[in-house]
């Protein structure tokens, strides 16, 4: 069980928490610099941190953390000059089969509050995964596939070496300028927008941009192919050998657009999305405008749920921080519009079976864990138990939409993207959300879906939907 649950505790690791302030100052704009030497499975980095000291204290040291086999040469301050450091392999204060490369850097001058400051790092070394905490993450210098991301710590991450800190690092927004070089007849993709590409006799290079202030960074290098829609700006970075499943895959996410375009308003600031293949077995994830996705939805039609899940995050409203992590106002929305997507394109068997399936699996949980049965959705954060977002608060809004019905749903939606387009949402708000756009009391179904544990015994006891519907 431990093996289990320290998985699940590193797959929330690497998603922004807004849940707690970092007692560290934090990166605003990072600039990667980084040459990919494929034969020998090794990289060299540059990497420009600018820092904003955002807290009440001074510091005089930044401490920062990297993947265990990456050494840093150098490091430079303000006006290039050369900096003190110190760097050990140690051991995250909390869980002692995750090792990392500390770095504790002196300052030349004290950092006050609401000062800034930049360090060029230089680097260099080798990525071999995580496989003793994190089978998911098979990172590597390679000539078949090559992937830096922070879930291995592959670029500096502000923080001290432990979980917390970590964290609280990963809710910090930064934008980014990353150059990427290459051998010849190798092509980069990244999440951030394509600023130009220039080619020499024996190699290439890119540069990419970030669209918007994000939270992570992923640079991906293999021997791309490429497809590209313009009108819906969708780019998809997918493996020679997937190239029929790739053009499903970009297909899927054009109509996906549309459907939720259509059922809840063009997003604000739609930027387009970037869909990057990675091998199987290295963990898909979606960030800003982008997502990485296994092999599975390129060979497996069955699987091109997949995207129309990580384009739904896309019409999420941003949560307030005291409810971010209960994981509600973007995974449960994201499942559960993959669930009308699903309806839509494959038909009304098609969804219910996979309502059923988001059911059956929390009742697994439920009745395997007695806290996850007595836990409210609104208590989800408070004991780290986000990831049943994905099937109870799926089934909480697939009642909501029941409830009031398909028009005033999307109209709760659109309402929703509108009012809280600059601001942040909590529960409170969404019930008066609902409530105002339904013309009607909803205060049962919050009652027993988002703040109580009479849900749970519905869905354990295999009540259906129309019966629940009836109870509000």
């Amino acid at each position: 069980m431990k093996g289990l649950f320290l998985v699940s505790a590193i797959l929330c690791l690497f998603q922004p928490t807004s849940t707690m302030a970092s007692e560290l100052p934090g990166v605003i704009h990072y600039t990667l610099d980084v040459r990919f030497h494929l034969k020998e499975q090794r990289v060299t980095i540059t990497a420009t941190l600018s820092i904003k000291n955002t807290t009440d204290k001074p510091f005089t040291k930044i401490p920062f953390l990297l993947y265990r086999l990456l050494t840093v040469d150098q490091v430079d301050g303000d006006a290039g000059a050369s900096l003190q450091f110190r760097q050990n392999i140690i051991q995250l204060r909390d869980e002692p089969s995750f090792q990392v490369r500390e770095v504790v850097v002196d300052l030349n001058s004290t950092l006050k509050p609401d000062d800034s400051v930049t360090l060029r790092v230089t680097y260099a070394g080798y990525i071999f995964g995580y496989p003793e905490v994190m089978e998911y993450v098979k990172d590597r210098i390679d000539e078949e596939y090559s992937l830096l991301r922070p879930d291995a710590f592959a670029y500096p991450i502000l923080a001290e070496p432990t979980f917390s800190s970590v964290i609280a690092a990963n809710d910090t927004k930064f934008t980014y300028d990353v150059t990427a070089t290459v051998p010849k007849n190798y092509s980069v993709a990244c999440g951030g927008e394509l600023i130009d590409h220039r080619a020499v006799s024996d190699s290439s290079t890119f540069e990419f941009r970030s669209r918007i202030p994000t939270w992570r960074i992923d640079i991906a290098v293999a021997r791309f192919a490429v497809l590209q829609n313009s009108e819906a700006n969708l780019v998809v970075y997918h493996l020679p050998d997937d190239s029929a499943g790739a053009r499903k895959v970009l297909e899927a996410a054009k109509d996906v657009i549309k459907l939720y375009s259509g059922m809840f308003g063009r997003p604000s600031r739609y930027l387009g999305y970037t869909v990057i293949e990675i091998p199987d077995g290295w963990g898909s994830q979606a960030s800003d405008c982008y997502f990485l996705q296994t092999p599975a939805a390129f060979k497996d039609s069955s699987r091109i749920p997949e995207i129309y899940h990580e384009i739904g995050h896309s019409w999420n409203a941003t949560p307030s921080r005291d409810v971010q992590r209960c994981r509600y106002f973007d995974e449960a929305f994201a499942s559960f519009f993959e669930a009308l997507a699903i309806r839509t394109f494959r038909g009304e068997r098609a969804f219910e079976q996979k309502m059923e399936q988001s059911r059956n699996l929390f009742v697994q949980w439920a009745q395997r864990d007695h806290q996850v049965f007595d836990t409210p959705i609104a208590g989800y954060g408070a004991k780290e138990l986000g990831r049943h977002s994905y099937t109870k608060g799926a089934w909480s809004l697939y009642v909501l939409y029941r409830l009031v019905g398909e028009k005033v749903f999307a109209a709760v939606i659109r309402n929703m993207l509108t009012e809280f387009a600059g601001r942040a949402i909590n529960f409170d708000d969404f019930q008066k959300l609902c409530e105002r756009t339904a013309g009607r009391d909803l205060h049962k179904f919050f009652q027993e879906w988002i703040y109580g544990r009479e849900s749970s015994q519905l869905l354990v006891d295999m009540v259906p939907v129309d019966v629940i519907v009836k109870r509000l």
